[in-house]
């Protein structure tokens, strides 16, 4: 290993290029910022011939040649098999968090098949941990369309949504419920720990359809808005009798949700007697607000979940 200034005109870079997006916009400012302070890391090359070959650095290289600087700081390496060139490589990016997602995913799985790798033995070579690794190549297995999503700035989709999608089609062989599961992310612009919670509901009730657990979710989180504000009503001491009221409704479904977390299954011989609290509250509430004696029950649920969508 050699370190000394070359030519920038006897450098060619590799086809198979790791990195294939590059911003403009940011080869400037580090250009700008190379002319101010100097480059502070090399480039790595490999001799060949009369000229080097780019291992690492083509930002770098490119910032320098738009300054029109003659030569370049690098590191020269010696007899360095392709394997080895493409595992420096790709080291030097990740290292650095040059690639996006899918460049990261597309180059790793390269390496992978062109040296017979499993995750294993290629999160070893890579340094990364193979928890980290398999969530990095699971954008491989989403359709394109997600795979666009990921690398949109303003998209809510995640690393993370793809892998809670990917486990879900893998434990129901369905491809299908991990589209919905996104589609879902997208239009209503759910936090992974939402994306989670209509996982659980998914599972925990029998796989009912994916969009009822994402309304279930909906409806939770309109609910904690209402919560935060009644709570934060409470601190103030309000002693107004409906604001009261509101509460109470308030801590009515704190309680089932809890009782849906932790106990899921309402017991046979309670069923009735809780159907027949419902059914009252029901009636007080009919009587309280005339518009829901104008309607039946169920066409008013129908409408909460319209609501939510």
């Amino acid at each position: 290993m050699k370190y000394k200034e070359i030519e920038v005109r006897d450098i060619e870079s590799r086809p198979e290029q790791v990195r294939t997006d590059f911003s403009e916009e940011r080869i400037d400012s580090l250009a700008k910022s190379i002319a101010e302070v100097g480059q502070l890391q090399p480039i790595v090359v490999q001799k060949k011939d009369d000229h080097f070959l780019l291992i690492a650095g083509e930002r770098r290289l490119r910032a320098v040649k738009k300054d029109e600087h003659a030569k370049i700081a690098a590191v020269i390496l010696e007899d360095v098999s392709p394997e080895k060139f493409r595992q420096i490589q790709l080291i030097e990016n990740l290292q650095r968090q040059d690639l996006n997602p899918l460049e990261r995913a597309i180059s790793i799985n390269k390496f992978m098949e062109d040296n017979n790798l499993c995750k294993k033995d290629a999160a070893e070579k890579l340094g990364v941990a193979r928890t980290t690794l398999t969530l990095w190549l699971n954008i491989l297995e989403m359709k394109e369309k997600y795979q666009k999503e990921v690398l949109k700035d303003d998209s809510p989709i995640t690393l993370s949504h793809l892998s809670l999608a990917h486990a879900l089609s893998s434990k129901t062989g369905d491809p299908s419920k991990a589209n919905d599961l996104l589609d879902a992310v997208i239009k209503h612009n759910l936090s992974r720990k939402e994306t989670q919670a209509v996982i659980d509901i998914f599972y925990k009730y029998l796989h009912i359809p994916v969009e009822e657990a994402v309304s279930a979710v909906l409806l939770k989180r309109e609910r904690m808005k209402m919560k935060d504000y009644w709570d934060e009503d409470r601190k103030q001491g309000s002693k107004n009798p409906v604001r009261r009221l509101f509460r109470s409704f308030s801590n009515i479904n704190d309680n089932l949700e809890e009782f849906m977390e932790n106990e899921g299954d309402l017991p046979e011989e309670d069923q009735e007697e809780l159907l027949d609290e419902f059914l009252y509250l029901y009636q007080i509430m009919g009587i309280l607000i005339p518009d829901l004696r104008k309607e039946s029950l169920e066409s008013l649920l129908d409408k909460i979940k319209a609501q939510s969508k």
